[in-house]
């Protein structure tokens, strides 16, 4: 029985959207290879596509650690007496840049010096409270490093600051490093988003090939091009969905494993756990398979309908 008579026989027991969903599915089994090909190529895509996005999100949440921990340290006029010290933390407090305010007392840095120290402490036995050469002092740190500076000016002017210690460079530094992983990452995922448009876009295209003069015959009876769509565009999400959820389930294999490997090698990494975000990146794979499926569709059938 030729495919024109077995199409007839579907389309007569069919109608409408059970048609069009009949004929995509059997349109993926009837291309068995390439349909096999695309759902491996995409699955590679976005099991690759998520393992960068996971990465680089996990190396952000420790550059954004390190930057909680980055600090400007400002110390007071030695004029200056302990309440008054302690009122300019309501001034640092109104800057919008600052995150946190600290207070440490001159006797607290004394304190910590001798603890820094050790066993060489003893050459700090003569002073104390009463005889200090430490300042009292607050431990800043910032919302944005990128505002590092200018926030360090806007401390400079606040009466009773005598002077400020700024990790310029090293904050600058991660900024530099998280702006960069963050172009990066986006453009990789863009890149490795078109390259599986286009390889289902061929998929798609090989199929449309095959049954050019079936095309130009529906057409010439007067079939819209929409319906002669429907099929492929149900073929690439189906191809997309199925892509998708695969890839999901493997990305949750392999990140459980990497955070195994990675925080036994470095335990001062700090990586999410799956169970976080992984109910949203299931269905961002299904979506993105479903869109990366349909748009290949779409991009791929214009050719074969101008007839």
């Amino acid at each position: 029985m030729s495919r024109k008579t077995q199409k007839q026989k579907r389309r007569s027991s069919k109608t409408g959207i059970s048609y069009f969903w009949s004929e995509g599915i059997h349109n993926i089994f009837l291309n068995g290879f390439m349909s096999f090909a695309a759902v491996t190529i995409i699955l590679a895509c976005l099991l690759i596509t998520g393992s960068i996005v996971l990465i680089s999100y996990n190396i952000d949440l420790n550059i954004k650690n390190l930057q909680e921990d980055s600090e400007i340290m400002l110390f007071i006029d030695e004029s200056f007496t302990d309440e008054q010290a302690k009122d300019i933390q309501k001034e640092l407090e109104k800057i919008k840049n600052v995150n946190t305010v600290q207070f440490q007392s001159a006797e607290q840095s004394l304190d910590d010096l001798r603890d820094q120290l050790g066993s060489d402490s003893d050459i700090l036995d003569g002073y104390n409270s009463d005889n200090n050469f430490m300042r009292n002092a607050y431990r800043v740190t910032l919302k944005n490093l990128e505002s590092a500076e200018q926030t360090s000016q806007q401390i400079k002017k606040i009466d009773g600051v005598a002077k400020v210690v700024i990790q310029e460079t090293t904050m600058q530094m991660l900024v530099n490093v998280q702006n960069v992983f963050r172009i990066v990452s986006f453009t990789l995922i863009a890149a490795l988003g078109a390259i599986s448009i286009v390889i289902i876009a061929n998929t798609v295209k090989l199929a449309m090939f095959a049954r050019r003069e079936e095309i130009a015959i529906e057409k010439m009876v007067g079939a819209t091009n929409w319906f002669i769509r429907w099929p492929f565009v149900i073929e690439g999400m189906v191809l997309g969905f199925i892509s998708g959820g695969l890839a999901a389930l493997a990305e949750w294999g392999i990140y459980e494993k990497l955070v195994e490997t990675v925080t036994s090698a470095i335990p001062q990494f700090e990586m999410a756990q799956f169970h976080e975000f992984g109910m949203p990146l299931v269905f961002i794979f299904l979506g993105a398979g479903i869109i990366i499926g349909v748009g290949g569709s779409v991009l791929s059938m214009r050719r074969f309908l101008d007839v």
